[in-house]
């Protein structure tokens, strides 16, 4: 199978922030469990504005943070793009299907938890590393974050606050913010136990790209750093297309294809 494309899709899990954060990066963070304490309390919340709870508006130092990101990879045509990566600023708030038309291929447990939707096609894993080239993302964050700290009572309050991420990144589209290194690591095809995608691995692909953003459709190119196994020596670029972002779980769901790879040994059709 040398000569046709191989073909990834996959959804992040969120970034995660890693120990070299800026010094003013943590200080600006480090109002957060006050502000957290202070959105629960039944007074408080009711008697101040969001807008003095919220962190979008505020400086928050991003140009040069590193953030870590990754998560599941399954094989192409797992992710229906048109039953749960549907632009969310198309749709109705109300639209009782909201969540999963939104969900990017995850499966909605409850606020904190999202699990993959289609667990038995997952081929492996990638991990990423971002290094933030701008502030021009910083409120897009806060919006992250406010998700975060206030909480939401209802649905239509989960959904607002998530559509306030979304108007957010559409701000920012087609602005190249930060570079990105990723390693996309394939699982064997006699892994024991089927949802165990993080098992230890030796096909991997490298690459590196500068990370445009948008909400769906933005297609960029990287560069092809390098591999393991199966895949080492190889070189050459990958393409990368936005199916969602952010999705319902604060992440990104998008497609990867490297041109002229071979398929790797797990990868259900």
């Amino acid at each position: 199978m040398a000569n046709q494309d191989l073909v990834v899709e996959t959804i992040s899990d969120g970034t995660k922030m890693a120990q070299n954060q800026t010094r003013e990066l943590r200080w600006a963070m480090s109002g957060i469990k006050r502000r957290a304490i202070l959105a629960r309390l039944p007074l408080i919340s009711s008697l101040i504005p969001k807008s003095m709870i919220s962190y979008v508006g505020s400086n928050l130092p991003v140009n040069g943070m590193m953030l870590h990101g990754g998560g599941p990879m399954h094989s192409a045509g797992t992710i229906d793009e048109k039953e749960c990566c549907v632009d969310p600023l198309t749709l109705d708030p109300d639209d009782p299907d909201f969540i999963a038309k939104t969900s990017g291929g995850l499966k909605y447990i409850n606020d904190e938890t999202f699990e993959p939707a289609h667990p038995e096609r997952i081929i492996g894993n990638f991990t990423a590393v971002n290094r933030f080239l701008t502030n021009v993302s910083k409120d897009f964050i806060a919006a992250s974050l406010d998700r975060k700290i206030i909480p939401q009572k209802s649905t239509r309050e989960r959904i607002e606050a998530y559509l306030a991420s979304v108007r957010e990144c559409k701000k920012l589209e087609r602005k190249i913010i930060l570079e990105q290194t990723a390693t996309f690591a394939f699982r064997s095809k006699d892994c024991p136990n089927n949802n165990d995608w993080r098992e230890p691995v030796t096909d991997t692909i490298h690459g590196i790209m500068f990370f445009e953003w948008g909400v769906k459709g933005q297609k960029f190119t990287g560069t092809i750093l390098g591999g393991t196994g199966k895949y080492a020596g190889a070189t050459g670029e990958f393409h990368r297309e936005r199916l969602l972002a952010p999705n319902f779980a604060g992440a990104e769901t998008f497609r990867i294809t490297f041109p002229g790879l071979p398929l790797p040994d797990y990868y259900p059709m």
